[in-house]
Parts: structure tokens; C-alpha cells; sequence
């Protein structure tokens, strides 16, 4: 199975709040994960976003379910901007794990 997230559609084409990415993350992105369905983000029509949203939703993510992210989490149609936020958060989210080991 696949779970399809149309960021744009969802949020608008500017993320934001970092606290709609982590209710988000909690209630939408984890249960899919939990049930090993691999997690497409589709940035179309995403022109920014902040590093609150995106560490809300990728570094935590990452953070606490490493293995399930390498394997399952797929990002698309993002935009120069948008990549180089989430290549940030990305390295959060390892560093975040790696002091938890």
C-alpha cells in the first residue's frame, strides 16, 4: 500500500506551522508507517516552506522511526527551495537520532 500526501492540498502552497506538521506527522504519517505503507510527500505547487514545518514533520519523523524512513518515505516534485529545506531537516533528524543511540 501507498499513502499519497499532496502537501499544497493539504496545507497550502507555504508551510508553515510546525505545529499543524507534528499533529499532522502524529495522527496521519505515523499510523501509515505503523502499517508499513510507504509514504509519498508530493511538494507540487509547494513553494516554501519553514524550517519549523519541515523539522516538525521530517526530523521527528526521522528521528524516531530511522529505518521505517530510509526504506518507506519518498519525496516528489519538490521545488530547489523546498529540497534544500528538507535535505536540512533530514540531517536533524539524523543527528537527533544518533544521540539517542
Amino acid at each position: 500500500m501507498k499513502a499519497i500526501f499532496v502537501m499544497s492540498e493539504r496545507f497550502s502552497s507555504f508551510l508553515s506551522n510546525g505545529d499543524e506538521a507534528n499533529v499532522f506527522r502524529f495522527t496521519e504519517v505515523e499510523p501509515a508507517l505503523s502499517r508499513r505503507e510507504e509514504i509519498v510527500f508530493d511538494f507540487s505547487g509547494v513553494t516554501n516552506m519553514t524550517t519549523s514545518f519541515a523539522n516538525g514533520l521530517v526530523a521527528t519523523l526521522l528521528a524516531h522511526h530511522p529505518e521505517e524512513f530510509t526504506r518507506l518515505v519518498r519525496f516528489q516534485n519538490c521545488d530547489p527551495v523546498v529540497k534544500t529545506i528538507l535535505l536540512g531537516a533530514i540531517a536533524l533528524g539524523r543527528k537527533e537520532h544518533s544521540s539517542f543511540v
